[in-house]
């Protein structure tokens, strides 16, 4: 969630509007999703001084077009113009997003709001959270989830906000964590966000490699895919159905997600025709040809510069054997090769997800911020 923060500008008129899907971004209506991806940009460089986490316009069409297993809605908060024209991309000066699970968890909303630093300080951002909190308890729901990022983590002689894991600081002004407190919801957990810089030195990243597979032996063996096969998706299934239960999950109300091939199927689509696609690395045992582990890399066409760290996990009845050093080892080793261009990665894992956390680590990742897990119950 974004806040309100600084001075007040000079008083304009605005409303809010519910921003209905579009087929793309070249529709006349798509002005909405121009806006919305404007006002990301905006609010991320402001407060983290780049705008790699926001998304660009296609995305955001692309995502309200695949609801087959989340109902989701948009909402705007446009300035009224002199003319009394109809609003352009350029009038968007705020977005409220809500979006509520159709199978599992139909009792949880997810809640995000952002305002220009231009127009904060105006009730923008409460008018967008309370639009989109009463259309999730008129559907029923009554945990809402938010999320709020910061540039760094608090010094241990600062003021600080613990979540209620008691792992990890946030600093005491972080503007969007305020702004949700205000509003009831509560830090229930903090995420570390971190980056590793391109390239890692080939024989360190090898002696990682060689190390994990010493460990695991033969009965483990690996698998990179540019996209996942489709003789595959019923395993991946597997390893993203734990990811909902198997990660700290600190106080949060959620339970786990039940995937299936039909679903990964659907993911991938998705994520293609946003202009996405995974690099992934699983790991086969091979005795039982069950899926042990995996990881992914998420690249964005037109946007080479970085990558997101995907979801990284192990099976429990797989643990011990060094897998997701092994994963995340051998997906960077075949990032390096597939598109040297890449210089940066992103990734975020719970305070007290300490093993993922060392391998990260290991790797040569390092904080660059926090995300606060932020929880409301009616």
């Amino acid at each position: 969630m974004s806040s309100p923060t600084g001075h007040a500008p000079e008083q304009t008129s605005w409303r809010v509007l519910e921003v209905a899907p579009v087929p793309s971004v070249d529709h006349p209506d798509a002005w909405a999703y121009h806006g919305i991806s404007a006002v990301e940009r905006a609010t991320e460089i402001a407060n983290l001084g780049y705008d790699d986490l926001a998304r660009p316009a296609h995305q955001l069409v692309s995502g309200m077009l695949h609801q087959e297993y989340s109902h989701k809605q948009r909402f705007v908060a446009v300035l009224d113009r002199p003319d009394g024209g109809a609003p352009t991309a350029d009038d968007v000066v705020g977005f409220g997003f809500l979006a509520m699970t159709r199978k599992e968890n139909t009792h949880t909303a997810d809640v995000h709001v952002g305002v220009h630093p231009d127009h904060r300080r105006r009730g923008i951002g409460t008018a967008l959270a309370a639009l989109a909190e009463e259309a999730a308890a008129d559907a029923g729901r009554t945990t809402f989830f938010g999320w709020s990022s910061a540039p760094r983590e608090a010094a241990a002689d600062e003021d600080a906000l613990v979540p209620a894991t008691g792992v990890g600081r946030l600093p005491a002004d972080t503007a969007g964590v305020r702004f949700a407190l205000d509003r009831g919801y509560a830090v229930e957990q903090m995420e570390r966000r971190s980056r590793l810089d391109l390239p890692v030195e080939p024989d360190r990243l090898a002696a990682f490699e060689t190390e994990a597979r010493a460990k695991a032996g033969d009965d483990y063996r690996t698998h990179t895919w540019e996209g996942i096969p489709e003789e595959w998706h019923e395993g991946y299934a597997h390893l993203m159905t734990r990811m909902t239960t198997d990660v700290p999950q600190g106080g949060l109300d959620f339970g786990e997600e039940t995937w299936d091939a039909e679903r990964v199927g659907v993911y991938l689509e998705e994520r293609a025709a946003s202009g996405q696609r995974l690099l992934t690395t699983l790991v086969e045992h091979v005795p039982s040809g069950e899926i042990a582990g995996g990881t992914s890399f998420l690249l964005q066409d037109g946007r080479p510069a970085f990558v997101f760290q995907e979801e990284t996990i192990a099976l429990k009845s797989h643990r011990g054997h060094r897998l997701g050093m092994l994963v995340k080892a051998v997906n960077l080793r075949e990032l390096a090769a597939r598109y040297p261009q890449t210089e940066r990665v992103h990734t975020f894992n719970a305070e007290e997800n300490t093993h993922m956390l060392g391998i990260n680590v290991a790797l040569g990742f390092r904080p660059s911020g926090a995300e606060a897990a932020l929880q409301k119950r009616l």
